[in-house]
């Protein structure tokens, strides 16, 4: 008797604790459209759509406050903690990919191209910072939590590669062809690199994998433009990797000197070549570049009522 009341409280204790959260999380939300319509943004959802979205709300509180502790634990706030912020956010958008594939059963509106390039793209970033030290942060977040963030990441996306390759739909709604900037991106980082690992292959590895995120986007943004809609997740997915490439490229864009290789001797003095730094901007810039145009039709149609799971741009 004892344990079943025991077990009634603590069920109980949960109920209610749910619906406190769910209530605070409505307010907030509320609230911050009440908020924006001071500035003239009107974000016309209701009450009835942030219950209806609660579970992709609390995933981003969730999230939060997994970023939330792991700066705790980490205890430094750098410019550099900026790359590593810009991977976990990445991270967290194809946990969200990953989680409409498993909800919907189906790889329906994700491009498998998309999934390889950027599979691609984190295995030569990893060969430069799982054995060599020139990319990492420089604060704490370097001691393998960037790292792991990446490879829990690239397991995330692997997952998601094998299931697109079981269950993938028509080939026509994944028809660019990636292969060519593929291999542009591959030419294009061993050209032209940073030294910062003192490694050729590894510095042009890391360089091939910035231009391999710009490639990786166009299939997704292609397919998406295509059909005109996409799945409510999806757009997140983008969206999110859209702020990860603009953290990431505020960084670089204070930290781009800092990549500069000795030229020659000039005189009694050195003289420096920028061109590896201004690569790197070029390629982060591309890849805000490639998703823009989709965030202006995303920014646009969340201010409009959408069906519960697919989203008109």
């Amino acid at each position: 008797k004892l344990t079943a009341v025991f077990v009634l409280l603590r069920s109980g204790t949960t109920v209610m604790v749910d619906r406190l959260l769910q209530d605070c999380t409505v307010k907030l939300c509320l609230g911050s459209r009440d908020f924006a319509a001071l500035f003239g943004c009107d974000f016309m959802y209701t009450e009835k759509d942030v219950r209806l979205h609660m579970k992709d709300i609390m995933a981003y509180k969730l999230f939060a406050l997994a970023v939330l502790a792991i700066w705790l634990f980490v205890q430094e706030f750098s410019l550099s903690s900026f790359i590593t912020l810009a991977s976990a956010v990445q991270g967290f958008a194809f946990l969200l990919l990953a989680r409409q594939a498993g909800e919907e059963g189906s790889m329906r509106g994700i491009s498998r191209k998309m999934l390889f390039t950027y599979a691609l793209a984190l295995c030569f970033r990893l060969w430069s910072t799982l054995f060599y030290l020139g990319y990492l942060p420089v604060d704490y977040s370097g001691y393998f939590v960037y790292q792991g963030t990446d490879v829990l990441t690239l397991l995330v996306v692997v997952n998601l590669l094998s299931k697109a390759l079981q269950r993938y739909p028509s080939a026509d709604e994944d028809s660019f062809w990636v292969s060519v900037p593929i291999a542009g991106a591959l030419v294009l980082g061993w050209l032209v690199h940073p030294n910062l690992d003192n490694v050729e292959h590894a510095d042009a590895a890391w360089m091939s994998s910035l231009w391999l995120e710009a490639a990786a986007f166009c299939p997704q943004i292609w397919m998406v433009s295509r059909a005109g809609r996409c799945r409510s997740l999806t757009a997140h997915f983008v969206a999110l990797s859209f702020a990860s490439r603009c953290i990431v490229a505020l960084f670089w864009l204070e930290a781009y000197p800092q990549l500069k290789i000795m030229s020659h001797i000039y005189g009694e003095g050195l003289v420096y070549d920028f061109t590896p730094g201004y690569a790197v901007l070029a390629a982060y810039l591309l890849q805000v570049l490639v998703i823009s145009d989709f965030m202006f039709a995303y920014l646009r149609s969340a201010r409009r009522p959408q069906m519960d799971s697919v989203m008109e741009l």
